[in-house]
């Protein structure tokens, strides 16, 4: 059950939530913004995940930080939705923002425009503007990038996600991005090229950080993995077999961003990432993973 009974108003649930992040970012090191932005997230979340039915399951950086609370932080929410139909999705996200919460929070939508999916094909996507009231004053706004037909080879990690731990607000039961599609996304996200002629390479140097994230605290199954990595390597259409090199031109973008990331301590140079990294991908980009698992803790595949 959820609620709020012992606040009695906006202003007073916020007042908490405020002083648990301070205390919080003392503790962790996580700027107190942060926290309380992913408790926004965590708010507008309890709603989309209300029925645990719907079709909904969490994509992207927030998807990151509900299994690694020290990964980068985001500023948008990625939502799939597992329908095929975008209007229809939409359609289920306003109706999510109107779910009836009793902790003193409201969501409203404020723009919908089309976007390109993240850039992969067979990806439609809706960018949506949302602004986040806690009782009568806007506390925050953030998008959300709302996408069908992005690629599934397992089911998703059902997870509750506590944020901040204010009594009288129960654990966000949220469906979570399986973690092999997951890296198979973001691998195949640093071989994509771009541009109107589809020449540049990619800029989005988050996706090497997820990727350092993602090995260093998370077991993965090896058969699981290769599956994940041919099936998305196909399904983004790009030549030849798949392969680790992440754009050269990385080397200056990479060490600020792994630096702000807890979970890089140690490797915040790009050539340390991309060994790393390298050690953890080769054996499912030459299949030798199968029949292996991956250990977080020892940084190397166990048979």
């Amino acid at each position: 059950m959820t609620g709020t009974g012992e606040y009695r108003d906006g202003v007073a649930l916020w007042s908490a939530a405020s002083a648990h992040a301070k205390s919080e970012a003392k503790a962790t090191g996580v700027p107190s913004h942060a926290l309380l932005r992913r408790f926004v997230f965590d708010r507008f979340l309890a709603r989309v995940f209300h029925d645990p039915n719907s079709p909904w399951v969490l994509k992207g950086g927030t998807a990151v930080l509900a299994r690694v609370h020290d990964a980068r932080t985001t500023k948008d929410v990625d939502l799939l939705h597992q329908l095929n139909s975008l209007d229809a999705a939409l359609v289920a996200l306003r109706l999510a923002t109107e779910v009836k919460i009793d902790d003193h929070f409201r969501f409203v939508i404020t723009k919908v425009e089309r976007s390109l999916g993240g850039g992969q094909p067979a990806v439609d996507g809706f960018r949506v503007s949302i602004d986040a009231y806690c009782g009568a004053q806007k506390k925050d706004s953030f998008g959300v990038d709302l996408v069908t037909g992005s690629m599934m080879t397992t089911a998703p990690e059902l997870r509750a996600e506590t944020v901040l731990n204010l009594r009288g607000l129960a654990a966000t039961q949220m469906r979570l991005y399986p973690v092999v599609d997951h890296v198979a996304d973001k691998l195949c996200a640093t071989q994509a090229t771009y541009g109107a002629e589809g020449l540049l390479p990619s800029s989005r140097v988050r996706d090497l950080v997820d990727l350092v994230v993602f090995a260093r605290t998370q077991d993965v199954n090896g058969h699981e993995l290769i599956v994940a990595i041919r099936a998305e390597w196909t399904h983004r259409s790009l030549p030849g077999e798949p392969v680790f090199a992440p754009p050269t031109h990385w080397d200056r973008l990479y060490p600020p961003v792994a630096r702000s990331v807890r979970a890089c301590y140690g490797l915040t140079t790009f050539a340390a990432a991309v060994a790393f990294v390298t050690a953890f991908l080769s054996p499912a980009l030459d299949g030798s993973a199968a029949g292996q698992q991956w250990s977080a803790t020892n940084g190397a595949w166990r048979g």
